[in-house]
């Protein structure tokens, strides 16, 4: 009979934003084998195969085995149907897992038949607990409460879980794969209440079925059928509504729409608090890191009738970088084209700050310099001088410090193979030269204050730190004027999503923490008030 030995409940690496999510993993003994088992909740709308799962065994006492290494198993025949539960067949562990009693599991990566494939990072992805079921019990949740019920309600530190299992965001009021109202499960579904409802449905009153107690049978009566049950749970059934009046209907009705009035105009009054505000712009910078600017003008624009402080300098970043993808794919298209300056002068306009293509710009501005030095050098050869220096002034008008460029203008001029004329014209782009490089005015020293201080405004940005001071105060906005939200003690942790440079005197940090209450909350605070966090 197969056994399982899981010794503590599992957790799980996951982001509600996933659509492939773990809802059951644990250890089994099956025919003498020591097996690892997992459930994949697929909550999207397209097929999903090729698993690849990473896991941490931890022992009965919640020790790490194999110092921390993460094993992956694969699963590449596997097929996940969209909004259907995928059970995996098992994997066979050796023996050198015979003392595993714990895991901490997670999808590594997956590939949808929509031509898209997955590679989850665990930085982005939260660590939760599953809940332990036996199998009668989760047999009787299907029975009693849904066919789909796999666990409980719950309502998490930064989601909440439904009873099919999937695992939403906690501003999400309807459950992404079921569809489930966020209230009704939590309010309804949850561990406590679903025992309670089993156990009523299981031992009826006598009372209730009509026996004066001295009548009731010795012997428990079965429970009611799953419709019973369920119609109970929802509050009415289509008997109820059929012998109700037309009053009763159109009060219901009434009551319907104002229910439903109330949560649209909630939802619209939600939407102007900063945790709304804040929810999203953290939404936005993890689509900008993946690439999707056009979500995150998307997110951008449903902000602006009720735009946080930063949201205009955030819409100017994001049209920059915009503008630099275009020009880095112009760069790309351009370069079949005879002239070779066409894709130059568009890779040099790719921006630092577009850290996926920049380097790769870079790469191919290398690459078509050394083509246009080598052409002049050919030219040179043929002794066709004049279109060898068209040539490199057209490449140092692009790109001023081509080292290759200068080195070979410098031998032309001090060579014999050039007129009088030539000569002439050269000395004249050597003193207009001189005369732009006088004209270029020296960095202050507030200027270069201000480059240090982007520099490290670079370096706090997307880190752990920790509050160095006895109480930072937690501010609403970037600034001394903005209410405080919390006093945060010393050796706290912090997470920065986003930093601010207040003139040269400081920088402000965007970032999360929990308050001495238990409260996660965001705001600003001073790096004055951080360091980077002491190694383990």
């Amino acid at each position: 009979m197969d056994q399982i030995i899981t010794a503590g409940p599992s957790k799980v690496l996951l982001n509600p934003r996933d659509r492939v999510q773990i809802i059951g993993a644990n250890l089994s003994q099956l025919d003498h084998d020591l097996c690892l088992m997992v459930d994949v909740l697929n909550v999207s709308n397209v097929e999903a195969t090729n698993f690849v799962f990473s896991v941490k065994f931890y022992d009965e006492f919640s020790k790490a085995l194999f110092d921390g290494t993460v094993f992956t198993f694969s699963a590449e025949d596997s097929l996940a149907k969209p909004h259907q539960v995928c059970y995996f067949e098992p994997f066979i562990l050796d023996e050198r897992f015979h003392t595993a009693r714990q895991l901490e599991i997670g999808i590594q990566s997956v590939v949808f038949s929509d031509k898209t494939g997955s590679v989850y990072q665990p930085l982005e992805q939260d660590l939760y607990q599953l809940p332990m079921i036996s199998l009668e019990r989760l047999q009787e949740m299907k029975d009693f409460i849904a066919p789909d019920c796999m666990t409980y309600g719950e309502n998490l530190k930064t989601a909440w879980r439904c009873v099919c299992g999937a695992t939403n965001l906690r501003a999400e009021f309807e459950c992404s794969n079921c569809h489930r109202n966020k209230y009704y499960v939590l309010n309804n579904l949850t561990q406590d209440l679903i025992d309670q409802k089993i156990a009523a449905s299981l031992n009826p009153r006598p009372e209730e079925d009509g026996l004066a107690p001295e009548e009731a049978p010795e012997t428990p009566s079965p429970g009611p059928s799953t419709i019973q049950l369920m119609e109970k749970i929802r509050g009415q059934t289509l008997n109820s509504l059929n012998e109700g009046s037309k009053m009763d209907i159109l009060v219901l009705a009434l009551v319907l729409l104002l229910s439903l009035l109330l949560i649209f105009l909630g939802y619209q009054q939600f939407k102007t608090t900063d945790i709304y505000k804040n929810h999203q712009l953290s939404q936005a910078d993890r689509l900008i890191e993946k690439d999707d600017f056009t979500g995150a003008r998307e997110i951008y624009l449903g902000l602006s009738k009720n735009p946080p402080e930063d949201l205009a300098s955030r819409q100017e970043k994001l049209n920059d970088l915009m503008e630099s993808k275009v020009h880095y794919e112009m760069g790309l298209a351009s370069l079949d084209l005879k002239d070779p300056f066409i894709s130059l002068n568009h890779f040099t306009k790719v921006l630092p700050e577009d850290e996926s293509r920049y380097g790769k710009a870079h790469e191919e501005i290398a690459l078509l310099e050394g083509a246009i030095v080598d052409q002049a050098q050919a030219y040179l050869e043929e002794n066709r001088v004049d279109e060898a220096l068209d040539l490199l002034h057209r490449l140092l008008n692009v790109l001023p410090n081509s080292a290759e460029g200068l080195n070979l203008l410098d031998r032309i001029i001090k060579s014999d193979q050039i007129s009088k004329s030539q000569r002439r014209r050269l000395n004249e782009i050597k003193i207009k030269e001189k005369e732009e490089e006088k004209n270029k005015q020296p960095l202050t020293s507030e200027d270069k204050k201000r480059a240090e201080l982007s520099d490290k405004a670079l370096e706090l940005l997307h880190t752990f730190q920790v509050v160095k001071e006895e109480e930072a105060n937690l501010r609403k906005s970037p600034s001394l004027d903005a209410p405080i939200l919390a006093s945060i003690p010393k050796n706290s942790d912090v997470y920065v999503y986003e930093t601010v440079i207040e003139k040269t005197s400081r920088i402000w940090c965007h970032v999360e923490v929990e308050t001495p209450q238990g409260d996660m909350v965001q705001g600003w605070l001073s790096s004055h008030t951080l360091e980077g966090p002491m190694p383990k």
